[in-house]
């Protein structure tokens, strides 16, 4: 069966959608179907949801601007600002899969870079920034789902992301994480909109199919935008021949695809385009992406089949569904589970040839994307084989002993764990101890309740699968836990709409109140306080807060030699990143990883301790120690002056 054109809905239809569109998730064929009478609160008000709405958003807004470079450059930081600085300077970027991710960080950050530079503004601020508008839009995106989790689900959900320390952490945080947060999360808005958009009204007359030659012909456009995308990158003598054919070829493909499928089509897009910028981020998306299917297909799975036996009260669910839901296509299809169609998925989504087609167009959009950034906007043929190759090295660093912990690592770092403390080992709670308290409820709940949903059952398989799955690979880092965050945040904000709705509204707001409080205190005490102690898991090998001194007697030096960015410095030490990006202004910067003889326009040496005696013998004569600076653990520079400086 053939899911109705929208074009052959007419004006009426139109405007009967613009009507109903506002009722939200209140609609009794929505997955959050409204509260029923025996429960304890009903919604609030659009008065009082706007006023949270704003609340959220400004807090979240709040804790990460708030002193964005009090914290030093991390190694990591450090690395990708010199990519950066390098696509700057010479517009080349180059996809290296043995050692660094992938290009959307550094191309989607160029025009702020560019616009702070010109403006005399360019540093950490800046780069951060990118980061944190991701971190914004990612709470945003969840207080977007009230009609999966409620109104007051979905700002739980916003809030315990706004002031979740990890997220907040990784907000203010020069690296890949947050973006590949937000467009994991893209991807599922995207499609649970693909998939509700359906508006049509109860008495609509079944419209005749869509013209199956306006499908294949936005399956065609999308063959000619890879193939045209491929030879723009590869035959760089037809670029503009190429240019042009990629141009023709996404316009059509947008006309097409809109008169075939309708308006939804948008959502079908966007679920591509940030499909392929998760690949184009960061080599774990083909994890993220293997998660988010199974637990599409258990959820599914699982609500089907319970109601069709009728588990815990299903049947009665289902019947009550079906006489209060709205029935679709003149009632021919029922509510099923939690608000959910019953009528099977591939007729709800149009039939198996409608579905070829828009996978087709799907992957065309997606792999257009992908090799737009790996070749670096075609100027790199090479970055699109390699974008391959990396699941290999990406292997290999998975199974490594690198960064290799036990398969609990995780649940520590986010419950409990041993800490080392001055009077020996103790327990201590984790990072997100509340938040994962309330996901672990918001998963019961919507495995065992008499009117479960799909969508918290999905959100929590796809939390602790992730969990599961990262648990099982050796290689654990912290950032990694980022990913785990967000479904969580989600499953606990269904954990709290359940109980406002259900229970008690004191109960309810008290619980979110204790966690939130919770999250509030982890978060300045990482963020602003101990944000350089290894001790806080969140902060891996992380520079020390003294560096930033070494850095300004450096600059001091120059000063006093009067030769500013022209100073010449001899970097000795063999770790010494992020160092390049604090001197990226200095022309004269020399990194030996070694002691030598200085040259002497040499104004200062930076040496690690461990090279002292070394030192001393070689340039001991003309250099005085000006300083020691803890770089990270493990590892401290000295600094070293030209004597007719030092002394100054």
């Amino acid at each position: 069966m053939g899911t109705a054109s929208t074009k052959s809905r007419g004006n009426k239809q139109k405007g009967w959608q613009a009507k109903t569109s506002q009722q939200g998730h209140e609609t009794a064929g929505s997955p959050a179907a409204a509260s029923t009478t025996g429960e304890a609160g009903g919604e609030l008000s659009r008065r009082a949801w706007w006023i949270a709405y704003a609340s959220v958003m400004f807090v979240a807004a709040l804790v990460r601007l708030y002193q964005l470079e009090l914290r030093p450059m991390h190694h990591d930081e450090g690395v990708n600002g010199f990519f950066l600085n390098n696509l700057m300077r010479t517009g080349v970027f180059r996809y290296d899969p043995t050692n660094y991710h992938g290009p959307t960080l550094y191309y989607f950050t160029l025009p702020l870079a560019v616009a702070a530079e010109r403006l005399g503004m360019y540093g950490t601020w800046t780069v951060r920034l990118l980061p944190l508008i991701f971190g914004l839009a990612t709470v945003w995106l969840a207080l977007g789902l009230r009609r999966y989790i409620g109104r007051v689900g979905a700002l739980s959900a916003g809030a315990l992301l706004a002031l979740s320390p990890g997220v907040v952490f990784f907000s203010r945080y020069f690296i890949h994480e947050m973006m590949f947060v937000f467009f994991t999360l893209g991807i599922v808005v995207a499609a649970l909109r693909f998939y509700d958009h359906d508006d049509a009204p109860p008495d609509a007359p079944e419209a005749s199919p869509p013209d199956t030659r306006l499908g294949l012909g936005a399956a065609a456009a999308a063959l000619a935008l890879v193939a045209s995308s491929l030879g723009a990158a590869y035959r760089p003598e037809y670029y503009g021949a190429a240019l042009a054919s990629i141009l023709f070829s996404v316009g059509v493909l947008f006309v097409l695809l809109r008169r075939y499928d309708g308006e939804r089509s948008i959502y079908l897009a966007f679920a591509a385009v940030s499909a392929a910028l998760l690949f184009a981020t960061k080599e774990t998306a083909f994890i993220s992406v293997g998660v988010l299917l199974i637990a599409w297909a258990m959820a599914w799975g699982y609500t089907s089949f319970v109601a069709r036996k009728g588990w815990f009260g299903a049947r009665e669910v289902a019947a009550a569904g079906r006489r209060g839901g709205r029935g679709r296509r003149g009632g021919k299809s029922g509510a099923g589970v939690g608000g959910a169609e019953t009528r099977g998925l591939v007729a709800r989504l149009g039939g198996g040839t409608r579905i070829l087609i828009l996978l087709a167009a799907a992957l065309g959009l997606f792999l257009f994307v992908n090799i737009l950034f790996y070749s670096s906007f075609f100027t790199n043929s090479k970055g699109v084989w390699d974008a391959v190759e990396a699941y290999k090295v990406w292997k290999k660093t998975g199974e490594s002993g690198f960064h290799g912990y036990g398969w609990h690592k995780y649940l520590q770092w986010l419950v409990i764990d041993k800490a080392n403390t001055p009077g020996g080992e103790k327990w201590e709670f984790g990072e997100e101890p509340a938040l994962f308290l309330l996901a672990s409820t918001g998963a019961l709940l919507a495995l065992l309740r008499e009117t479960r949903r799909r969508f918290p059952l999905f959100a929590a398989l796809w939390g602790f699968g992730l969990l599961a799955a990262y648990s099982l690979i050796k290689y654990k880092t912290p950032w990694l836990v980022l990913s785990m965050l967000v479904p969580f945040a989600i499953t606990g904000g269904y954990a709290i709409d359940r109980l406002y709705r259900r229970y008690s509204r004191a109960l309810a707001l008290g619980v979110l109140g204790v966690a939130l409080l919770v999250a509030a205190y982890q978060t300045v005490q990482l963020n602003y306080v101990h944000y350089d102690n290894d001790r806080y898991i969140y902060v891996y090998a992380h520079t020390k807060r003294e560096y930033l001194d070494l850095i300004g007697e450096i600059n001091r030096i120059a000063e006093r030699a009067g030769t500013k960015y022209e100073t010449g410095i001899n970097v000795a030490a063999p770790e010494y990143w992020p160092m390049p990006w604090y001197l990226r202004d200095y022309k004269r910067v020399g990194y030996q990883s070694r002691v030598i003889p200085a040259a002497t326009t040499d104004a200062v040496i930076i040496a690690s301790t461990s090279q002292s005696a070394e030192m001393q013998a070689t340039n001991g004569a003309k250099y005085q120690l000006v300083g020691t600076y803890p770089m990270r653990p493990g590892v401290t520079l000295n600094l070293y002056a030209r004597r007719d400086l030092a002394g100054r």
